[in-house]
C-alpha cells in the first residue's frame, strides 16, 4: 500500500459569509492588525467590511494597499516597516496569490533582524512571525497549505519559491463573495489557473490516493463552475463551486505539487510583467500534451467528468479526446492569445527553460523533461 504523510496546520473557513469569521480568530492574538491588500481590491472597497468586522471585534487596522501589477518584493520591507511602526499583533492578507504572499513574508520580517532579501537569499530570523490571515479574493491559493511563497525579486525580477520555515496562515477564509473586487472576465481566468494547477497536481510523481481524489473533485467542480459562468457571471452555485475547487487543489496540492505550468507561469509572468493567470491560460494546452506523452492513462481517466465516451479508443487516443473537450468546455478555443503578445521572443526560450530547473517540485514530473524538448514545447505558445 502506499505510504501516505500529510499535515495541514491551518484553520479553513469555507462558504459563503466565512469572511465573517476573521473577527473570532483574529481576536485571540490582539487587538492591531496590518491589512495588507492591492489596489484593485482597495478600489472595490472590500477591505473595508474586513475592517469593520475586526473593529466590531474591538480590533482597529491600519491599511497598506501598495500592491498592483508591478509589485516586487520591496513591498514586504514596506508592510513589515508598516506593521513595526504600528505596533501591528497579526497581519491579514486581503488578495491575490501575490498578495497573500506579500502579507505572509511580511509577517515573517516584520520586527526581525532580516530583510526580506535576506529572506529569499535563504535566512530566516530567529524572532517569532506575526500570526498571519488570508482571504484570496479570487477563492484560492496554490499554496495556502505549504510551507512556501511566491515572490518577485525585487533586484532581479527573477520569480521564484521562497521557504517559510514552517510558518502558515493561521487561517484562511475562502467567501466566494470576495471575488466582488476581480472582472467577471478575469476570475473565468483564475478558473483556468486553478484547472492548470489541479492537473499538474495529479500528474505530479507525488500524488498519492488521497491527492487524486481530491484533485479529480477539483477538476470536476471547475469544469462545472466555468460552464455555468459562461452563461450566468453572477451563478452563485458557480462561484462556490469554484471556491470549493481552489481549497480542495490546495488540499491536493500539500501532498503533491505543482509541476511545468506552474513554473513556467511564474518565471513568464515575472518576467513579461504580465497577468500570471493568462500565462497559464496560454501554457496549459501544451502541459496537457505533455500529459499524453508520459501519463496518458491519467489523462484519459479524466473522460467521465467530462461526459466524453471514449469505448474503442486507444489510451492516447483518449487522453487526446479528453483534452480537446477541455478546449472546448473552459473556453481554451476563444483564448488566441499567444506568449509573443507578452513580449516573449524566440530567443527568450532558453533562458526560460534553464529557469525552471530552480523549482524543486519539477523534480516530481511524471518524466524528466530535457531543456531542448522544454524549448521545442515553448515554441509551439509564441
Amino acid at each position: 500500500m502506499q505510504q501516505v504523510t500529510f499535515n495541514i496546520p491551518v484553520t479553513a473557513y469555507m462558504g459563503n459569509d466565512a469572511l465573517g469569521r476573521i473577527g473570532d480568530e483574529a481576536s485571540k492574538y490582539g487587538s492591531r492588525a496590518l491589512i495588507v491588500t492591492g489596489t484593485n481590491v482597495s478600489d472595490a472597497g472590500l477591505h473595508k467590511r474586513v475592517e469593520k468586522i475586526l473593529e466590531s471585534h474591538g480590533i482597529s487596522s491600519i491599511i497598506f494597499d501598495s500592491i498592483g501589477p508591478d509589485t516586487t518584493s520591496e513591498a514586504v520591507d514596506a508592510a513589515a516597516g508598516l506593521a513595526a511602526a504600528g505596533k501591528a499583533q497579526m497581519i491579514i492578507g486581503l488578495g491575490g496569490v501575490k498578495t497573500l504572499s506579500i502579507a505572509r513574508a511580511a509577517a515573517i520580517t516584520s520586527g526581525a533582524d532580516i530583510r526580506i532579501d535576506d529572506l529569499i537569499d535563504g535566512l530566516h530570523p530567529s524572532e517569532e512571525p506575526l500570526p498571519v490571515f488570508s482571504i484570496p479574493t479570487a477563492c484560492r491559493d496554490p499554496f495556502m497549505f505549504k510551507d512556501s511563497i511566491m515572490m518577485i525579486d525585487r533586484r532581479s525580477r527573477n520569480c521564484s519559491l521562497i521557504k517559510t520555515g514552517d510558518i502558515y496562515p493561521k487561517s484562511v477564509f475562502i467567501d466566494p463573495q470576495t471575488a466582488v473586487s476581480i472582472p467577471s472576465s478575469t476570475f473565468a481566468f483564475t478558473i483556468i489557473d486553478t484547472l492548470m494547477y489541479a492537473i499538474e497536481g495529479y500528474m505530479s510523481e507525488k500524488c498519492n490516493f488521497l491527492s487524486e481524489s481530491l484533485f479529480l473533485k477539483a477538476i470536476s467542480a471547475v469544469v462545472t463552475s466555468e460552464r455555468k459562468l459562461g452563461e450566468n457571471v453572477d451563478d452563485r452555485e458557480a462561484m462556490e463551486k469554484a471556491a470549493r475547487a481552489g481549497l480542495v487543489t490546495a488540499l491536493g496540492l500539500s501532498m503533491s505539487g505543482p509541476g511545468l505550468g506552474a513554473a513556467l507561469s511564474m518565471i513568464i509572468a515575472s518576467a513579461a510583467r504580465a497577468p500570471r493567470v493568462l500565462v497559464s491560460a496560454v501554457l496549459l494546452p501544451v502541459i496537457l500534451e505533455y500529459g499524453v506523452k508520459v501519463c496518458p492513462e491519467k489523462i484519459a481517466r479524466l473522460a467521465p467528468i467530462l461526459n466524453e465516451t471514449t469505448d474503442g479508443l486507444s489510451e492516447i487516443a483518449a487522453a487526446e479526446r479528453v483534452i480537446e473537450a477541455i478546449r472546448h468546455r473552459i473556453g481554451l478555443k476563444r483564448v488566441q492569445m499567444r506568449l509573443s503578445e507578452f513580449g516573449v521572443a524566440q530567443d527568450d526560450l532558453s533562458g526560460i527553460a534553464s529557469a525552471v530547473r530552480k523549482f524543486e517540485f519539477v523534480a516530481h514530473l511524471p518524466a524528466p523533461v530535457p531543456t531542448e524538448d522544454l524549448i521545442l514545447m515553448l515554441r509551439k505558445t509564441l
